[in-house]
């Protein structure tokens, strides 16, 4: 975004905005496509895309994956009424009450119910005189949602054999797939192919997708992509592990495409031994200039960088110092003397030739890079651009 409408933004009371380059978006998709060959390809776009902007994303990639994976059935039907049609597959809960709509928006929902649940997806399915799409998916080891392991052949005939139902898919979550924990990760495809092998010949026959592998599986596991691979993080150009980054054999760029910036509101100049933010855990070491930050915790930046992270301010890096406040942060602008009040503060992205990354922010908070996008609040507003060019 240029500097103008920045401002334009600053004047207009907005406090901080997230930059989203949906080119980059597919481009990352096209190399990962690229990556694991044949097989089909699912984004997924769950908590708002990452924190990148729900509806525009699943515009933009609709036409370049063949299936958008959500958590919650709310998500799916944003996606329907911003008038985007691709496949949608709900990995979460469904409340009964929201079945109907589900089924109404062709939406296809996740089963590992034999008993109620299943009953009340078959009945809306029944009134709606059209089988409800279904994933029925399996526990193989991460221990939350699925089907146990043992039970899935029955459980799924019968799903087979349900004219309410259209499966389209069978699959399961890896645990540890990301640490690279390759005994533990072949014992939950075993366990996975081993609860389907009853059904082996009618799931090929129905045309039923097997999927397994999410972003650093689809990497790192040729034999664990299966017919579907589900990509989240990966889509956003972020890696989901240092360590996926480091055992992949050959070199693949994945472009971050979030930028997140603020701007300063205040730059104080201070004496040496001035106490700053609550608590009194930072004292200015030598006369200084201290810059407020307009937002805090509330807005996304994670309390745990109190006097540990950095931002960056006229290409330069300046540390965070203080306790990180609800609503406002504080930085140490003294070596910076372009830094005055307005001056654009850039959180994750480039500025000049130093950046700061999703990484950079989860290494200081002792999280993940999905953490620090995915709770980017949905009110900050968020641009979407389509005008980068190629890396």
């Amino acid at each position: 975004m240029p500097a103008s409408a920045r401002a334009d933004l600053r004047a207009s009371g907005v406090l901080a905005t997230v930059e989203v380059d949906l080119a980059k978006l597919r481009r990352n998709v096209a190399r990962l496509r690229a990556l694991v060959g044949g097989v089909r390809f699912a984004s997924v776009v769950k908590a708002n895309a990452y924190g990148h902007g729900l509806a525009p994303v699943a515009r933009a990639l609709a036409g370049v994956v063949d299936l958008l994976c959500v958590y919650r059935v709310e998500e799916g039907l944003d996606i329907r009424e911003a008038g985007i049609q691709a496949p949608v597959l709900v990995l979460g809960p469904v409340p009964p009450a929201a079945l109907a709509d589900a089924h109404a928006a062709g939406l296809a929902i996740t089963l590992w119910d034999t008993g109620s649940y299943r009953a009340d997806v078959a009945r809306a399915a029944r009134a709606a005189s059209a089988p409800m799409r279904v994933h029925a998916k399996i526990d193989s080891g991460t221990t939350r949602l699925g089907l146990a392991a043992r039970d899935a052949a029955v459980a799924i005939g019968g799903y087979l054999d349900d004219p309410a139902l259209a499966l389209d898919g069978v699959f399961t979550h890896l645990a540890a797939a990301e640490e690279l924990e390759s005994g533990f990760t072949l014992a939950q495809l075993e366990r996975f192919e081993g609860a389907l092998r009853p059904l082996d010949a009618a799931l090929r026959a129905r045309g039923v997708l097997r999927h397994a592998a999410a972003s650093a599986a689809a990497m790192l596991f040729p034999h664990l992509r299966l017919d579907l691979v589900r990509v989240g993080i990966a889509t956003y150009g972020l890696w989901p592990s240092p360590e996926t980054r480091a055992a992949l054999a050959h070199p693949l760029l994945l472009e971050p495409a979030l930028s997140w910036r603020t701007h300063l509101a205040v730059v104080r100049e201070v004496p040496a031994g001035t106490s700053v933010g609550y608590g009194c855990t930072y004292h200015t070491e030598r006369p200084s200039r201290i810059g407020v930050l307009p937002i805090g915790y509330a807005e996304g930046i994670p309390r745990a960088v109190s006097n540990r992270g950095a931002v960056l301010v006229a290409g330069v890096r300046v540390p965070i110092v203080g306790r990180v406040c609800m609503n406002m942060t504080f930085v140490d602008v003294t070596d910076v003397p372009a830094a005055m009040p307005g001056a654009t503060v850039t959180l994750i992205g480039d500025d000049g030739a130093a950046t700061l990354s999703a990484d950079d922010w989860a290494s200081w908070a002792q999280t993940i890079g999905y953490e620090i996008v995915a709770r980017l609040p949905a009110e900050i507003p968020r641009i979407h651009t389509e005008d980068s060019g190629a890396a």
